[in-house]
């Protein structure tokens, strides 16, 4: 018997290390990742998580500290403190006004409480139907929307019992089936406009639900939310509201006054309407003007895909040359770290991972890594600071004292959602298509080159490593067959040399060890081709007798898409918006870079996003403005004043277009969401104005008269539903908490677009609808004697 020791030297090896990790400067640590399974939720899991806690710290051997890198409930919690103060300050925004424009706690206090109502049946209906509620869902509900119903119900029973508040202070007490009857009398007559005004509400978020991949998930959970809202608070608004109206409002409620905001309010109106009355023609000329000064601002805005949510944590991906080993990768990442904790107070903390996990959920190289910076709360930062100038002082650190890492900007969560909606962790990717890699490597580099002279891109870079030296071992099929080799023997033998064969496996209590076997070579890549290798017949022959040896250059990285050959060029978006800056890069490319036939060149990331959502709303919106103006022409049985109301929409977006240039915001998924919903809120206002107009008219009085005292009359409804739904998004518009970038643009685009619409619902619709009521409509008939 011969033992395998005195063949080969039997030690206790290692796998060849694929990552490692390093924190704060300080030298190697152990990185531990938790994955959240599709469709779990982050804060219930988080809990759990936390509760184990404690268990596992005290398992730890001693000296071993747990140290937290990353936890997402943090920004979870933060966001939903963002929501909970806009709905809160909302709510309070909308009982005021609706207390100071009643003029009575009581019918205050009435509306209002549509509010929580209508939220218990949302939430019902999101627990039935499995709705999350996050920042979007929650987020984006205005609670004056939810009382629009009630307070055009209300307001009306008001204007319904004055009459009877008088004969009550000449003594005469009504009874209180006179009060109930004149209640309910009023709210029928308003019922049905109200309603259709609400499914129009309703109508516009159909869009939304249309909407895919990102942008739906992101969007729809709110317009579900919203729909659920709104349909709770119709059927209140048509139960509730006349039921708890009869019970608790007297003639005694009524103030005997206007109340001094509506008095104020009618003080400034009147003389508008006056004018607005008298001088018709101007009115159209500026009513013309203004749209297209909207229309211009559309045109020339920046555009975005939705807002950049601040996550209050960096990462850092840097990249450094494919050859690089563990020992030289771990010293620079240590480096990088330390000049990261130097660079700025606001510096908490530095983690960096190396390579791929123990577990490759995440394949990367080990010249790749994501170095997860964490931030101090910004109430800690130096005054005025801002992320991109802290991001500037960083990048200042790491060319100074870490050069070579390539470093790209990004946050966790916006990493990941880059890869998921891209392929790739920038926010812009630019594939190449073509089999040819040498004219791909070199066109890629010419569009680095054109992208990096673009204002606002960022991070420019190949997202593939250059090209490293191998070594190449071919088989000589003649020379190894006639020493009595096959093919399969030499790749087998050279695989014994460069990572070993498996022989057989042991065990080391549960843990299975796999056995190796390894040719010793002594020398380095180069001498390979010395090797001794022994023939089947005894003979020793070094390696390159029966092998071609080749020292070449070669690719590092081939990617694949669809069976192509694909190269990326990634860019990150800073110090300007999306749409323009890539519409920039194209132009630069289109101008300085000659695409090689048989090289095709595609756009994707967030851009691809964008460009999809905006095609499909292109198609769906129109599809419910259509559906829009079929049930204003059902409402009033006519065309002529759905044609007058449906101008509502383009003025209420005037209005929506100049704030977002005002505030200096793009418009993008999250604005046109705005956009949406205001056209709804925009046709309520006036479906109200209107069908005053044309009750007055069916009684005899002529279109102007008529429009002049419809205006004056339901001046406090138009703007109690305008305010009320305005308020409710200042919050939103204003928020600067965590979250807050995604709802500003929404809330922005509402608040704006509706002090437009009541412009024009107040003084431009009066004003012009004489000239669409018709001749016999201007002119007036006698009231038909039905005696």
């Amino acid at each position: 018997p011969v033992r395998l020791a005195e063949l080969a030297r039997v030690v206790e090896g290692v796998q060849p290390r694929i990552g490692a990790a390093t924190a704060n400067g300080r030298g190697e640590t152990v990185y531990v990742m938790v994955q959240m399974l599709r469709e779990a939720n982050a804060l219930e899991l988080m809990d759990r998580l936390h509760a184990r806690m404690p268990a596992l710290i005290a398992s730890l051997p001693e000296g071993v500290v747990l140290d937290t890198v990353y936890d997402r409930s943090t920004l979870v919690m933060a966001t939903l403190r963002t929501v909970a103060k806009s709905l809160i300050e909302g709510a309070a925004l909308v009982a005021l006004v609706l207390l100071l424009m009643l003029g009575s706690v009581r019918a205050g206090l009435l509306v209002a409480l549509v509010i929580p109502l209508s939220m218990l049946g949302a939430l019902a209906g999101m627990v039935a139907f499995d709705v999350p509620g996050n920042l979007m869902s929650l987020g984006a509900i205005d609670f004056g929307l939810l009382v629009d119903g009630a307070v055009v119900m209300v307001e009306r029973a008001f204007h319904e019992l004055a009459p009877l508040r008088a004969e009550a202070d000449a003594g005469v007490e009504p009874t209180r089936e006179r009060v109930r009857g004149t209640i309910l009398a009023a709210m029928r007559g308003v019922a049905r406009p109200m309603v259709f005004s609400v499914l129009v509400i309703v109508l516009v978020y159909v869009p939304i639900l249309t909407l895919q991949g990102v942008d739906g998930k992101m969007f729809r959970p709110m317009a579900i939310t919203v729909v659920l809202a709104l349909t709770c608070s119709l059927v209140l608004a048509l139960t509730f509201t006349p039921a708890a109206a009869a019970a608790w409002l007297r003639p005694s409620v009524v103030p005997r006054r206007d109340p001094v905001m509506v008095r104020v309010l009618a003080a400034v109106y009147r003389p508008l309407l006056a004018g607005a009355m008298a001088a018709p023609a101007l009115v159209a000329v500026l009513a013309m003007g203004a749209l297209a000064v909207g229309g211009w601002g559309f045109a020339n805005a920046s555009s975005s895909f939705v807002p950049q949510l601040d996550e209050g944590d960096l990462v850092i991906q840097t990249t450094r040359p494919p050859d690089v080993s563990i020992e030289t990768a771990i010293a620079e990442a240590q480096r990088l770290e330390r000049a990261v904790l130097e660079a700025a107070p606001e510096v908490r903390a530095v983690t960096s991972r190396i390579g791929s996990p123990e577990v490759a959920t995440d394949i990367m190289g080990l010249e790749q890594a994501d170095v997860f910076v964490s931030l101090h709360p910004r109430a800690q930062w130096r005054a005025g600071l801002t992320r991109e100038q802290l991001i500037a002082e960083i990048d200042a650190a790491i060319d100074e004292h870490a050069p070579g890492s390539e470093p790209s900007y990004t946050q966790p969560i916006q990493m990941r959602f880059n890869e998921l909606i891209g392929g790739s962790v920038t926010d812009v990717a630019l594939s190449l298509y073509g089999e040819d890699l040498e004219g791909s490597r070199r066109t890629a580099e010419a569009i680095v080159e054109a992208i990096e002279g673009v204002p606002g891109a960022t991070d420019v870079r190949i997202l593939a490593p250059p090209a490293v030296s191998l070594v190449e071992i071919r088989p000589d099929l003649l020379e190894a067959t006639r020493l009595g080799f096959t093919t399969a023997q030499v790749l087998e033998l050279v695989e014994a040399l460069r990572i070993g064969v498996d022989v057989g496996a042991t065990w080391d209590g549960p843990v299975r060890i796999p056995i190796r076997l390894r040719v010793i070579h002594e020398g380095d890549a180069f001498t390979v081709g010395r090797t001794p290798v022994a023939t089947p017949g005894g003979q020793l022959v070094p390696l390159s007798r029966i092998a071609e040896v080749r020292h070449q250059e070669t690719p590092a990285l081939v990617n694949r898409q669809d069976a192509q050959r694909r190269i990326v060029i990634g860019f990150n978006v800073r110090g300007g918006e999306l749409g323009d800056v890539v519409d920039a890069a194209q132009r630069a490319v289109d101008a300085q870079v000659e695409i090689p036939r048989g090289l095709r060149p595609e756009w994707g990331g967030q851009f691809a996003q964008l460009e999809e959502a905006r095609a499909r709303l292109r198609v769906v919106v129109p599809l419910v403005l259509v559906g829009i103006f079929v049930l204003l022409v059902a409402v009033f049985r006519a065309l002529r004043p759905a044609l007058v109301i449906f101008a509502n929409v383009p003025f209420a977006c005037v209005g929506g277009v100049l704030a977002l240039l005002g505030r200096d915001m793009p418009i993008s998924i999250s604005a046109a969401v705005g956009f949406i919903a205001l056209s709804g809120i925009a046709v309520l206002n006036g479906v109200v104005l209107m069908s005053s107009v044309l009750e007055r008219q069916r009684a005899g009085t002529p279109a102007k008269q008529a429009a002049h005292a419809a205006a004056r009359e339901r001046m406090r409804p138009v703007m109690m539903t305008a305010l009320v739904a305005a308020l409710g998004f200042v919050p939103m518009a204003l928020a600067t908490g965590v979250g807050a970038e995604v709802q500003r643009p929404l809330a922005t685009v509402v608040v704006g677009g509706l002090l437009s619409s009541t412009l024009l619902t107040l003084l431009i619709l009066p004003a012009l609808h004489p000239w669409f009521a018709g001749r016999k409509a201007r002119l007036g008939k006698p009231p038909v004697d039905t005696t």
